[in-house]
């Protein structure tokens, strides 16, 4: 008996670590979501002044950012995934698989219609950043080539 309340201890602080995981994905978001907010909106500041070039030292300075959000992701992603499969091989061991069988619900993501991963959702926001980022280059580039807009 002993040995199943130690194993679900176990349980508890591993669901616990990866809520964990979850949080500071939630709070990376946050600080990449206003780094990137805090430079765009310094880019359209900057549109009352000729200084063409920091438009594009800041939108690469954002490439890289919305770069270093996506391999955030990316890890945070990884690990949660390495947790999972930790908690799926420890409910293996007890009474009742929560998260085994609400995944198999959910039919592992595989189904678009049935749950779409919020990890895939959330590389959105870097990418329309990054899109944004290169479009901003673009268009201070193109008078410089002699193209108007």
């Amino acid at each position: 008996m002993k040995e199943k309340e130690i194993l679900l201890e176990q349980y508890k602080l591993y669901v616990e670590s990866a809520e964990k995981v979850s949080d500071r994905r939630q709070s990376a978001n946050n600080y990449f979501l206003t780094l990137n907010s805090v430079l765009v909106a310094f880019s359209g500041y900057l549109t009352s002044f000729t200084f063409q070039i920091w438009h594009i030292i800041i939108a690469v300075a954002g490439i890289c950012i919305s770069f270093l959000w996506l391999l955030t992701l990316k890890s945070c992603r990884n690990l949660n995934s390495g947790k999972f499969k930790i908690i799926h091989s420890l409910e293996k061991k007890l009474p009742a698989k929560l998260f085994k069988d609400e995944w198999d619900c959910l039919e592992k993501g595989e189904n678009k219609k049935t749950y779409l991963k919020l990890s895939v959702v959330e590389q959105g926001v870097p990418i329309i950043f990054f899109v944004l980022y290169i479009l901003i280059i673009v268009i201070m580039i193109l008078p410089l080539l002699g193209w108007t807009i």
